[in-house]
């Protein structure tokens, strides 16, 4: 479709990235990094993007939106965002999880490695990525003292996590080895709307490894 214009969403880490992809798979970015505003910055990032692409909202095709796992509000954030936009503009939406988008690229480029995702102060969702596909059912919570006996002589990938201590014994992925991007959620939700068409939005909700007591977010 030459007229296609697709909405990218990752609100699950502290950094709310927000892209647009026409039909030759080129990206336009924004991004905000004020740590989990996502709430407030959202809709005037995405509004920001189109503008600036000269791209109205009814111009929109398609969404593709990550399901975390990560933070619990900036995740509802996302989701409750694409889910409205996909409503309103009666478009399909797909949702990819951040293990999912890495894995077909890490696999390749890295080969076998883990990937680590914030959770709370010591804890982490964890992942072994050894192909390029990945089951969500895989993902664990494990406390940071865990990480040196698990992921022993294995690359490590923390996402959106520059501050992630050197930990003797893990070798961890520079940047310039593997940064995931929105190619990477683009690629594989582009092949699930194909695929089936779009994603239930009734069904479409955060990945949550964890249990969270009621009205208590996970930040």
């Amino acid at each position: 479709m030459s007229s296609e214009r697709i909405l990218l969403i990752d609100s699950s880490t502290s950094v709310l990235r927000v892209g647009l992809a026409d039909a030759a798979g080129k990206i336009f970015s924004t991004e905000n990094r004020d740590r989990f505003r996502h709430a407030e910055f959202i809709i005037s990032l995405i509004d920001r993007l189109l503008r600036e692409n000269g791209v109205a909202k009814r111009e929109l095709s398609r969404i593709i939106v990550s399901t975390g796992p990560g933070s619990f509000t900036g995740l509802r954030v996302g989701l409750s965002t694409a889910k409205g936009l996909a409503q309103a503009l009666k478009i399909p939406v797909a949702g990819v999880s951040i293990f999912e988008a890495a894995s077909p690229r890490l696999s390749r480029t890295v080969g076998r490695a883990a990937v680590l995702i914030r959770s709370r102060r010591e804890q982490f969702y964890s992942g072994l990525v050894d192909s390029p596909q990945f089951d969500n059912r895989m993902i664990e919570l494990i406390d940071i003292s865990e990480i040196t006996s698990r992921f022993q002589g294995i690359p490590l990938l923390p996402v959106d996590m520059p501050d992630f201590p050197s930990i003797p014994g893990l070798r961890l992925i520079k940047p310039e080895e593997f940064t995931l991007g929105h190619e990477d959620f683009l690629a594989l939700g582009r092949e699930r709307l194909i695929e089936t068409g779009h994603d239930n939005l009734a069904s479409l909700e955060p990945l949550y490894i964890q249990q969270f007591p009621a009205g208590r977010a996970n930040e």
